[in-house]
């Protein structure tokens, strides 16, 4: 019956042909819609994530909740600095002083977040140096401060102007400074840039009293995709009544709830998409079936049974949606790989739009084998269910009007 029904499909070349073909571009546009709609994803918390949170971090137990600096973690804990010998895919360990203060210009002033930073690490993390909008980046050590764009227009500073910040140490010490402004920096998220200052790590732990502390690690990640393996790894190394390691998820709240919001709209496209997919398939296989009445009910006329026939013509349909299911795969693979490699770039006002967040004008498509085989899986299901109809019409299929040309 297998050889029957292969030789079957190719009796009408055309037919099978359109078919196959309904069932081919149905796969390659699915796979191509998920991948630049989890491409053009990606690309967007990759660039809020990389311009200050990261993916992963370790503090101290407690500080995420409450953020002062009774939660602080000495820097040079053997603890940490042995992560790099658990093999994880970990770039680097990059570490953070983040506090509250107020900063003034003598005529406002304002709450800002004041993170002290390692300058030459975050080069290959942040790229904050390349987020400068005027002056210079930050040298190692120099009682000199980075402020956020918006946050320099709301208190009317430029490079080489003086910033008062004032503060609460650590262990109820007070903190004040007078601080040269070295540059001006514009990051992606609005929130962040309206309230950001960076300054040497060493100059923070000395504002606030805190020397050879920090608050916070960042994680660098070898891959995005390496997030829940490397939280999972870090929660189960670290004490969990020392630490607590947390993914973008839990310290991002809004932002993954907008991602997880816009899933629920990509679905609905792709259900929407799907239903036009099966309804092509269906279309073809019908008008297959319709072709074949005559030739059918002289199979049933000499006595093939009702059941055989159904499974002849499953057998046909399903050879023919597997050809159409490898001819989308060897298509797919092509595009995607060349819109991974070589990103569409945006250019006029899409452009502006992008930069004005801090984001490359460009879309990429996710180059990941999770969502292609989905795909794959997903239409196999709409032709199998197709195939119920064409079974159904030959078990109820009337022999006398069948034979009657």
């Amino acid at each position: 019956m297998w050889t029957l029904a292969w030789r079957n499909i190719w009796r009408n070349k055309r037919r099978t042909t359109i078919t196959a073909a309904s069932v081919m571009f149905a796969v390659f546009f699915c796979i191509l819609m998920r991948g630049f709609q989890i491409g053009a994803w990606n690309d967007l918390i990759d660039s809020v994530l990389r311009s200050y949170t990261g993916y992963v971090q370790i503090h101290a137990q407690g500080f995420w909740e409450n953020r002062t600096l009774d939660y602080l973690i000495p820097e040079n804990d053997p603890k940490i600095k042995a992560i790099a010998d658990l093999k994880a895919p970990i770039k680097q360990l990059i570490p953070r002083f983040e506090s509250f203060a107020l900063a003034s210009n003598t005529q406002k002033i304002k709450g800002v977040i004041v993170t002290g930073i390692t300058p030459e690490v975050e080069k290959n993390f942040t790229r904050l140096h390349e987020k400068i909008v005027s002056g210079s980046y930050l040298e190692k050590n120099e009682k000199a401060v980075l402020v956020s764009q918006r946050l320099a227009k709301f208190l009317n500073l430029a490079p080489g102007d003086s910033l008062v910040l004032m503060s609460q140490g650590y262990q109820g010490a007070s903190a004040a400074g007078l601080f040269k402004i070295k540059g001006i920096v514009k990051l992606p998220s609005p929130e962040f840039d309206n309230q950001m200052i960076f300054m040497p790590l060493e100059t923070a732990q000395e504002f606030y009293s805190a020397p050879g502390l920090i608050t916070s690690w960042i994680v660098d990640l070898k891959s995005a995709d390496d997030m829940k393996k490397v939280t999972h790894t870090l929660s189960g190394y670290l004490p969990e009544q020392q630490y607590e390691v947390m993914s973008w998820h839990e310290m991002l709240v809004e932002l993954y709830q907008q991602y997880i919001s816009d899933e629920g709209g990509s679905v609905i496209m792709m259900i929407i998409l799907y239903l036009i997919v099966g309804f092509g398939i269906f279309g073809t296989a019908m008008m297959m079936l319709t072709e074949r009445r005559y030739e059918l009910g002289v199979m049933m006329a000499v006595g093939m049974q009702r059941l055989r026939v159904s499974m002849l013509l499953s057998l046909e349909l399903m050879f023919i949606c597997l050809l159409g299911l490898i001819a989308g795969l060897l298509i797919s693979i092509p595009v995607i790989s060349y819109y991974h490699y070589h990103p569409i770039t945006f250019s006029g006002q899409m452009a502006e739009a992008y930069k004005a967040f801090g984001m490359e004008p460009v879309l990429s498509i996710a180059w990941r084998t999770d969502y292609i085989f989905n795909q794959l899986i997903n239409v196999t299901i709409i032709a199998t269910i197709v195939l119920i109809y064409p079974i159904y019409s030959v078990f109820r299929l009337n022999l006398t009007q069948a034979l009657k040309r």
